[in-house]
């Protein structure tokens, strides 16, 4: 994060602490003239940075779907050579202006803009292709090469929404190369299992960039990617279905395909090197361990599939995941962990809910009885973030005391 981004960053979150009650506004100005930004006009200035962001990835987003909608209402009346070359040329015109305002005109968040427009027609460029070569638009390999063309473009622009977009093009790629390659409804379910191995990967992957300063900007894209990953392969997996139908289909052991475990390998490999190489500290030790338990149930299901008490298993570990994310968050005093991980709780409770009662209750006792649990979730849930966000020695929003730490929350 370099000065100009910081001062911003700070005058923003200062503006929040100050509408919050945390911080007088004296308090907040004399923060800021530590930065050079204390005057009113100077704050104003910094914040508009942040609308700037917000109308220029709007402004990309409008100007990619009418290129789109342009060329979609001639596409069939145009040339194949004006279509693919229209197509590169968008594409490099936007990287080539995104990276004259980053690096020439210092205009970063403008530039960062024309960068996400210039993915995003890479990506729609692809398929498009597709089409004018007359090759199959459901092909899983076009979701590879939109990852294969994002990832070191992320690294190139050191952006972290270009980034983010490889790894969701990635994730999209084994999904549907897994359901295609194994139609077969519980042999898909197995072959489901490599998403818990990329999970993992992604999120040693984030911890070992922190070894490089350089790349320290990643960490908790792949950390977060990581953790969304599994944790959605997870929840899928708490409820009774999938394992019935395995069970009913007479799915016998050692029956996942062996991409299965050729994941599960590297994955493993991956949790190794991340053992070796940091720091030896609890943290990592702790974090290697959960990897490690998640990489063994998955090895295990992949080989005994068939057994009645794997929803119970994975709402346990579904669980466990989020309440080690709130832990996290309450050592590190960070309360984005511990949002995350309430938030993750809250769902799980009210999936349960809704799986256990739709069936047994009328509709109108469902939903009051829903309603009510909601609120009372809600409650006992907030009670507990504000609990350990004051005993981390993070200001409250009602008290206002103490300095704020970290992010507002």
């Amino acid at each position: 994060m370099d000065d100009n981004e910081y001062r911003e960053r700070l005058a923003h979150d200062i503006a929040g602490w100050t509408r919050g009650g945390l911080i007088t506004p004296e308090q907040g100005r004399a923060i800021l003239a530590r930065i050079g930004a204390g005057e009113p006009r100077a704050v104003g200035i910094l914040r508009l940075g942040w609308f700037v962001t917000a109308i220029s990835i709007v402004g990309a987003l409008v100007l990619a779907g009418g290129v789109t909608l342009l060329f979609a209402s001639q596409w069939e009346d145009l040339p194949t050579w004006f279509r693919t070359a229209s197509i590169v040329a968008g594409m490099l015109v936007s990287y080539a202006a995104g990276y004259v305002l980053i690096y020439r005109l210092e205009m970063q968040r403008v530039g960062s803009a024309l960068l996400l427009l210039g993915t995003l027609l890479y990506e729609a460029g692809l398929f498009l292709l597709a089409q004018i070569y007359n090759m199959p638009v459901d092909s899983p390999i076009l979701l590879l090469l939109a990852a294969a063309g994002t990832l070191p473009l992320a690294y190139l622009f050191e952006s972290r929404v270009v980034l983010l977009i490889g790894i969701a093009n990635l994730t999209a790629w084994v999904i549907t190369e897994m359901v295609q390659r194994y139609p077969d409804s519980p042999k898909t379910q197995s072959a489901l299992l490599v998403l818990a191995a990329l999970g993992v990967a992604l999120y040693a992957i984030g911890h070992l960039h922190a070894l490089r300063r350089a790349t320290t900007v990643f960490v908790d894209v792949y950390a977060i990617s990581g953790l969304l990953v599994v944790l959605g392969l997870v929840y899928a997996f708490t409820f009774d279905e999938p394992w019935s139908a395995m069970i009913d289909d007479g799915i016998k052991s050692y029956a996942a395909p062996p991409v299965v475990y050729v994941a599960i390998a590297v994955a493993g490999a991956l949790v190794f090197a991340q053992a070796w190489l940091r720091p030896r500290e609890t943290e990592t030790s702790v974090d290697v361990a959960a990897q490690t338990i998640v990489l063994g149930i998955a090895a295990v299901v992949a080989t005994w599939p068939a057994w009645t008490g794997y929803a119970v298993l994975f709402n346990a570990v579904y669980f466990a995941v989020a309440i080690g994310l709130v832990t996290r968050g309450y050592l590190r005093g960070d309360e984005r962990y511990i949002n995350l991980g309430l938030a993750i709780v809250g769902l799980g409770l009210i999936t349960r809910y809704a799986d256990v009662f739709w069936s047994l209750l009328a509709r109108s006792a469902f939903f009051i009885i829903g309603g009510l649990l909601l609120l009372g979730v809600a409650f006992a849930i907030e009670r507990m973030r504000r609990g350990l966000i004051r005993s981390m020695g993070a200001p409250d929003d009602e008290t206002g005391a103490g300095a704020p730490r970290g992010l507002p929350a």
